[in-house]
């Protein structure tokens, strides 16, 4: 499968993708006894650093390949594959809470009523003269909504389906003047919009910082003439 095909629009999420990919084939190719330890390192630093330059990851900057002197090049793979370790963990943080922006955690109670107002929705649409078809793949949007929002957090993502849904059955019905199901659809939104109000506030994730190779110490000068 080409790792390039299915990119997510996010860079962090596409470097994270990217990563676990070259890192797979790093630890394949450490696993054939004929391979060259010093290739295989630089081309997963390669192609990793090339991958941070292109999505905008300024963490690694400070790194290069050099695979000229092989206990030069040892010390530089190590550290940086510790600096990507660390960025990946700052990824993954920062990723978890924007995923909690982009949804909701609601209480027993208002779980118990948003899934009696999504039978109020099913009954209403049931009863109207829209077309079989597009009632049955609103019955499957509702479906997989009840089950969203029984989980610990229910994604706004759900509730945009039911929204678009419900917009293409109303015009099949709006010469009727019917559209029955829109007080319930307004009810459960209240709902999400008071149990986001009563959520904490998060700070802004904190950007990656860029991480230094160590510096290399120089060695120390030899006394020369006239010491001691």
């Amino acid at each position: 499968m080409d790792p390039y095909e299915n990119l997510s629009e996010d860079n962090h999420v596409a470097f994270l993708q990217l990563e676990k990919e070259f890192r797979n084939e790093l630890e394949t190719a450490q696993e054939d006894q004929n391979s060259n330890w010093s290739d295989i390192t630089a081309d997963y630093m390669n192609k990793t650093l090339a991958a941070a330059s292109t999505l905008d990851v300024h963490a690694l900057s400070g790194f290069s390949v050099n695979t000229r002197d092989d206990n030069g090049h040892s010390e530089n793979f190590n550290d940086f594959l510790r600096a990507v370790d660390n960025v990946i963990i700052q990824m993954r943080i920062a990723n978890s809470r924007n995923r909690n922006a982009m949804s909701v955690g609601l209480t027993e109670a208002q779980k118990t009523k948003i899934h009696r107002f999504i039978e109020k929705i099913r009954g209403e649409v049931e009863s109207s003269t829209a077309p079989d078809a597009k009632k049955e793949k609103l019955y499957d949007i509702l479906a997989k909504l009840a089950q969203e929002v029984s989980k610990t957090r229910t994604r706004y993502e759900r509730f945009a389906d039911l929204a678009r849904s419900l917009a293409g059955l109303s015009a099949d019905v709006e010469r009727e003047g019917a559209r029955p199901w829109w007080p319930w659809f307004v009810k459960i939104m209240g709902l999400l919009d008071d149990a986001k109000e009563a959520e904490p506030k998060l700070p802004k994730p904190p950007e990656i910082k860029k991480i230094e190779p160590p510096r290399k110490e120089l060695p120390k000068p030899d006394g020369g003439y006239g010491s001691g």
